[in-house]
């Protein structure tokens, strides 16, 4: 029995009485944390192969040969990304056992490991949710009959949010000014006009990154739906769009890109996630230490809906749904006292003299 590597990937060699048998291990270079459980996998495989013991392959799927699966079903998916990295980081902890193997052991396993990583509550949520979904496909499919994490309580969720204020906003873009002059990247070469972008149109960080020019007449911004918030399979030609209307600034910093093809921005990768190192650099420089990008984006909701119609800011920020806009609106104490100030000038002059 062996273990040798081509081309990056692990294999695995074992002669009984004579015969040869060759596999692939579905691992690489970096997974080697996964070899024991997926080598004696294969030998049980093996084994049941040369002595004609009836071995079921559907039932003894493992989590990566079944996670491969499940990746190519739900490649429509926006998140499909970090559906494909949260599933590897599961396996980085519970390595690759059969499906119907995994049980309470195993969660209560990796809840343990994602908290070691010192992840957020909401985190390890996103983990949990994704691997839901995981386990009802493979019902569906009959490689099991229950979900192993159909008992797991998700921690309560800190649904605090908030826009920026004036000072922080020009720490912000201090910071991604200093980012873009001592840029080392291409992303950061372009960060402070990316944050200046979102600014002025509330658009999201994925949005923004996938702008093309074709979606642009005049300043206006005609953005297919499809391709913003969610991937989705769409049958009819007439796909819908969302308008958003550009500014002299935001018309400004799309005319000074110098991309080469139909994206506005010029970058070889077009994830979100890619921004993240500069975020955490802006963190550091600004002081900011819970900004994030899309805190962006509720700043605008809220600037907007202070100075028109939460109506008009809906149609802006292009939601749905008017409770969306006002989650995202998050007055702040000057705002509340210029409202309190207008209640008291009201009511003024209906006091008795």
């Amino acid at each position: 029995m062996g273990i040798y590597i081509r081309n990056n990937r692990y294999y695995f060699k074992k002669e009984i009485h004579g015969k040869k048998y060759y596999r692939a291990l579905k691992l690489k270079r970096g997974q080697e944390a996964l070899l024991s459980a997926r080598l004696k996998q294969v030998e049980e495989e093996v084994l049941a192969e040369h002595f004609g013991i009836p071995y079921s392959t559907n039932n003894q799927i493992s989590f990566l040969d079944y996670a491969e699966k499940y990746l190519n079903a739900k490649k429509y998916k926006k998140r499909w990304e970090r559906d494909k990295q949260s599933l590897l980081k599961i396996a980085e902890c519970i390595g690759d056992p059969s499906l119907f193997r995994i049980g309470k052991s195993h969660i209560e396993k990796l809840e343990n490991f994602l908290f070691s990583r010192n992840l957020k509550s909401s985190t390890v949520n996103r983990y949990f949710e994704v691997l839901r979904h995981f386990f009802n496909l493979a019902i569906e499919d009959g490689y099991l009959s229950e979900n192993p994490v159909r008992f797991y309580i998700p921690f309560v969720e800190d649904g605090e949010r908030r826009s920026l204020t004036t000072e922080e906003i020009k720490s912000i873009l201090e910071s991604a000014k200093f980012i873009k002059e001592n840029s080392r990247t291409q992303l950061q070469s372009i960060i402070y006009d990316i944050i200046v972008f979102a600014l002025n149109t509330g658009m999201r960080l994925s949005e923004i990154l996938n702008l093309k020019k074709s979606y642009i007449r005049d300043d206006i911004i005609f953005y297919p739906i499809s391709e913003t918030k969610y991937k989705r399979r769409i049958r009819s030609q007439n796909k819908k769009v969302k308008t958003i209307c550009l500014n002299s600034r935001a018309m400004g910093i799309i005319g000074k890109q110098k991309s080469n093809d139909d994206f506005v921005f010029p970058l070889k990768w077009r994830d979100p996630n890619v921004i993240r190192k500069t975020i955490a650099k802006i963190r550091e420089l600004s002081g900011v230490n819970d900004f994030t990008f899309h805190q962006l984006r509720h700043t605008v909701s809220t600037l907007i809906s202070s100075q028109v119609s939460l109506a008009t800011a809906k149609t802006i920020l292009g939601h749905s749904d008017i409770k969306t806009t006002l989650k995202y609106t998050h007055p702040g104490i000057e705002e509340q006292r210029r409202g309190v100030a207008k209640i008291e000038e009201y009511f003024d002059v209906l006091l008795p003299k």
